[in-house]
């Protein structure tokens, strides 16, 4: 059960932390203003929503965007009144105690994210013990007889709980039925995602609170976004007061941008300030303190962190999946049905009356260019729409919901990479940095933390917030990959490393979900990851792969071997070579080791997304070794080491082996340390099929 005191002393101390942050970084006219590029990522956004609303008027939306926009879809043409009511009913007042025979006792508030998870903050429910017992209350608000009671549910925290300190954030699960015998499934839930580009500075933001424990307020007036911080924070002058802990903030479409935490006070030192100038204590009313502006947490940023938990017991597992399904982008899903023409029958479509035949839709240009150095070009948003296509397309009917990939919860069992594995006496030993660049990678103990998957290990940059290097067990024994596929595996997720933090892992809000064109890039390839001795190690494996940490931003017409729609016919070069080491792979002996990253150079092109400046990788690099076997059949060490760059991604490549068409992308593997810092055992440069010592035996 909570308690009230512990919760005011951490109220206080996050509200100081926000005031030191605010004196240490107050916004200026560079942090409010808008960037062209902001401003384009927005329009595009508040493009694809309004196409959706046209769409499900029609009765063209598909189901399954309809059900990640949610309510929201409603809001954007509603009249305020009825968007604030509808926005409203998920939103809970904490209680002490949800025990119908305790008097109420409101002390913070809270929203429902999917049908069974709140989230509130860290510095109301910091543990689970402070959670147990604990109640949330829905539609405690004013109405034409008063003041109405509501309906309470008790949290769940034993089924799905985690509080993260550093953003002031906490999910717990909240129990289906209340002990009055009402269900939680009849209030609904705000749908959040991962974009950055819901609301820009100078816009308004309103929150729905519990202010004081009290009953139900809407903070729509004096209500200005200040500024968007790349630190996972946001500022503005909505009013709140005591017991608004919690909150949820939208913007004028009443989608959910930012939970609130915290109301910004003049301090002097560790001294929070008066209106009059004296220093406020423990136990003066609030309404004395000398406000400033409030702060609340970037929900693109919360979603970020949410796909690092890995909660422990099965149900927790589930609730999150279910939670993270709806996380990505509707905007996205709505931007690609403009631009593809697929569709799926709408749900609301009575079944007797046959429905018109579905048109490929003719959106209008929503895309921002943003270009390489070289001729790759990434559209930031939704792509290009096809004009004038053919209606082809029959309606599909819904689908059931996919399960989503399932994740080792223990990651201290994860083996890694094995460097005997070849076997035979070989050692392909893992690499490591250069003294120049040894400082910019992210460490435990002033050690390079090495992170052990299923099959592969690497090593992060925390400049660069994605890894330096990684090395990977391939065996394509068909013995070994007795499961495969979209149907066994389940829908692809990405997730965060719990044992790194969030700050240091590129995710979708940073780059993937703004730049539309760039590909989740795996370094370690899922094909390549996905065997085992049982199908539950080959598919924790195929699973380990989708960790932000072995992702990169790859062009998707460098990435994907057929990329298909406007780059139909390119062959992208990454995709292409990854095919043909797995070919080379299925007769004789199936094993290989492969290392493997980015080129993180520091002349890479920079973009800020939306959550900051971010440089992304334009040349990728890969070692392939294998045991050659001789005449003889004695086997010995062969390493091929590759520079494979996003400049070139319009060129058209075959495939063949050793190396083939790929023979103009070998370097020696001395090049690559060179040009990433990444350094090679001397056993795999004495077998560099391209090094000095290969030189030196042809001359010979």
């Amino acid at each position: 059960m909570a308690n009230t005191n512990l919760f005011d002393q951490r109220r206080h101390a996050v509200m100081l932390t926000a005031a030191k942050r605010w004196k240490k970084q107050p916004p200026t006219t560079a942090t409010t203003a808008v960037s062209p590029s902001q401003q384009a990522r927005y329009d595009a956004r508040r493009a694809s929503l309004i196409r959706a609303g046209e769409l499900q008027v029609q009765g063209r939306l598909p189901v399954f965007i309809e059900r990640k926009i949610g309510p929201t879809l409603d809001w954007i043409a509603a009249p305020p009144t009825e968007a604030a009511r509808a926005a409203g009913r998920p939103v809970a007042r904490i209680l002490v105690s949800a025990d119908p025979k305790v008097e109420p006792q409101g002390f913070a508030t809270g929203f429902m994210i999917s049908p069974s998870v709140l989230l509130t903050n860290w510095h109301v429910f910091p543990d689970i013990a402070s959670a147990r017992g604990a109640g949330a209350n829905f539609l405690h608000e004013a109405g034409d007889a008063g003041v109405a009671r509501g309906i309470t549910f008790e949290v769940d925290p034993d089924a799905l709980f985690h509080s993260d300190e550093g953003l002031d954030f906490a999910v717990i699960a909240v129990k289906p039925t209340a002990p009055t015998g009402e269900l939680l499934s009849s209030l609904n839930f705000l749908a959040i995602n991962g974009s950055s580009s819901k609301i820009l500075p100078g816009m308004p933001i309103m929150i729905i609170e519990y202010p004081d424990g009290d009953a139900k307020r809407y903070a729509t007036t004096n209500n200005k976004l200040l500024e968007l911080r790349d630190d996972g924070f946001l500022r503005y002058t909505t009013d709140t007061a005591e017991g608004s802990s919690g909150s949820p903030c939208f913007s004028d479409a009443w989608e959910v941008c930012a939970l609130h935490h915290a109301s910004i006070p003049r301090i002097n030192g560790n001294d929070i300030l008066k209106k009059n100038g004296s220093v406020w204590s423990p136990g003066d009313p609030d309404e004395d303190i000398d406000w400033i502006a409030n702060e609340g947490i970037r929900i693109s940023f919360l979603v970020k962190a949410l796909s690092a938990i890995t909660p422990a017991n099965p149900t927790g597992r589930r609730l999150l999946d279910e939670l993270l399904a709806g996380t990505i982008d509707p905007a996205d899903d709505v931007a690609n049905l403009t631009t593809t023409g697929a569709m799926e029958a709408a749900p609301k479509v009575d079944p007797t009356i046959t429905p018109p035949e579905p048109q490929l839709l003719n959106g209008g240009d929503m895309s921002v260019t943003m270009n390489f150095t070289g001729p790759v070009t990434i559209y930031v948003g939704g792509g290009q729409p096809i004009p004038n296509a053919p209606t082809t397309a029959a309606p599909t009917p819904p689908v059931a919901e996919e399960k989503a990939l399932r994740f080792d919860p223990n990651y201290d069992d994860r083996e890694g990479y094995d460097p005997g594995f070849l076997g035979n006496g070989i050692l392909v030993p893992l690499p490591s940095v250069s003294a120049a660049r040894d400082g910019e990678m992210y460490k435990e103990n002033g050690e390079i933390l090495v992170l052990k998957y299923h099959h592969y290990s690497l090593a992060t940059n925390a400049d660069r917030r994605i890894q330096m290097w990684s090395a990977v067990n391939v065996d394509y024994d068909p013995a070994k990959r007795m499961v495969s596929g979209r149907d066994f595996f389940g829908r692809d997720r990405w997730i965060g490393d719990p044992r790194i933090p969030a700050k240091f892992q590129l995710a979708d809000a940073d780059v993937y979900g703004p730049a539309g064109q760039f590909d989740r890039g795996h370094i370690v390839r899922r094909e390549d990851n996905a065997w085992g001795a049982t199908p539950n190690e080959v598919e924790f494996a195929n699973s380990d792969t989708f960790h932000w940490t072995n992702c990169t931003p790859q062009h998707a017409a460098f990435n994907r071997e057929n990329a298909g729609g406007i780059y139909k016919g390119v062959l992208g070069i990454w995709g292409g070579f990854e095919s043909h080491i797995q070919k080379d792979l299925q007769t004789g002996d199936t094993r290989a080791c492969i290392l493997a990253g980015p080129v993180l150079a520091a002349d890479d092109t920079k973009e800020d997304f939306g959550t900051g400046p971010i440089q992304y990788p334009e040349t990728f690099w890969k070692v392939v070794a294998v045991a050659s076997q001789d005449a003889g059949g004695a086997r010995s060490l062969r390493t091929y080491g590759f520079l494979l760059s996003q400049k070139d991604v319009i060129a058209r490549f075959g495939v063949e082996f050793a190396p083939g068409e790929y023979a103009r992308y070998q370097v020696p593997l001395a090049t690559i340390t060179e040009k990433t810092g990444v350094v090679f055992n001397a056993v795999l440069l004495n077998a560099d099929t391209k090094g000095a010592a290969a030189a030196a035996a042809e001359e010979n």
